[in-house]
């Protein structure tokens, strides 16, 4: 098992902090940091910085994600694109955010659901080819239809070929019970995203999700909130997980940022080897 973090979180640390994403990068390194973890823009862009950190400090990378609007375009292949930088970089997984639904078209709510289900198997396919595992999150936003468990589950079973990046803390959304969905898609699990959460702000300048009852849900270092991270651990290690975790830090405090992915990479490699 490998850690890895989100380049993104680091980006924004590394900016707040006043140093580069090289020097942020061998630091958490020190600390334990094994893989990156990023968006596909991250990785094709020089300007992000994450191609002259993965040339400069050697690191690898653990999967790619990227969002689309498969809803309104059907044809979109570009995917491909997602799946081969992947390929490229020896990441052995890629995320995909289909596509989102608007208040003012429910009356193509299905239609726009039946059409990212149908680019979705195609993914798959491309993925299975090129030895990348395509796979589906539960979304920490109402407007994606893979928000909640009975979301994931209808389009897994419409696209078996699916593997499953389990996040664990956006099933807050619905108040749902993470151990729950860990157990219902276990088998698709191709990688861990090891998201905390908390009812109220540890910083003064965390950032916010609103629940579907309206409710505010806060980020937190990982093994500091209320997910049930030791109980997914353990459930991990009863059914021979191999893959990796990932430390996620989305909406965090910027002025903490890099302390809290210090922090998170070192309970979990603890919390990991008491499981």
């Amino acid at each position: 098992m490998k850690i890895a973090a989100f380049y993104e979180n680091i980006l924004e640390g590394a900016k707040t902090a006043g140093i580069s994403p090289v020097r942020a990068v061998k630091t958490l390194m020190d600390h334990g940091l094994d893989l990156l973890y990023a968006s596909v823009y991250s990785a094709s862009d020089e300007n992000s910085g994450m191609p002259e950190v993965i040339r400069e400090t050697g690191i690898g990378v653990e999967g790619l994600y990227g969002f689309y609007d498969f809803g309104h375009h059907p044809e979109d292949e570009s995917y491909k694109v997602l799946v081969d930088k992947a390929a490229e970089l020896s990441a052995g997984n890629v995320l995909i955010i289909p596509g989102f639904l608007k208040d003012d078209e429910k009356a193509s709510w299905t239609e726009q659901v039946e059409n990212m289900k149908a680019v979705l198997k195609k993914a798959a396919a491309y993925g299975i080819e090129k030895s990348v595992a395509v796979s589906l999150e539960d979304v920490d936003n109402l407007n994606v239809p893979v928000n909640s468990i009975a979301g994931l589950k209808d389009f897994f079973d419409a696209v078996p070929e699916l593997k499953y990046s389990l996040d664990t803390g956006n099933f807050v959304m619905y108040r749902e019970d993470e151990r729950e969905a860990f157990h219902l898609f276990k088998d698709r699990i191709c990688t861990v995203h090891l998201k905390d959460r908390s009812d109220a702000a540890v910083n003064p300048d965390d950032q916010f999700k609103t629940r579907a009852d309206g409710s505010p849900t806060y980020p937190a270092v990982t093994g500091s909130g209320n997910i049930h991270m030791k109980e997914i651990f353990k459930g991990l290690k009863e059914m021979g997980y191999t893959g990796n975790l990932i430390a996620e830090l989305y909406d965090y405090s910027p002025t903490r940022m890099l302390k809290g992915i210090e922090e998170s990479i070192e309970w979990v490699r603890s919390a990991w080897d008491q499981a």
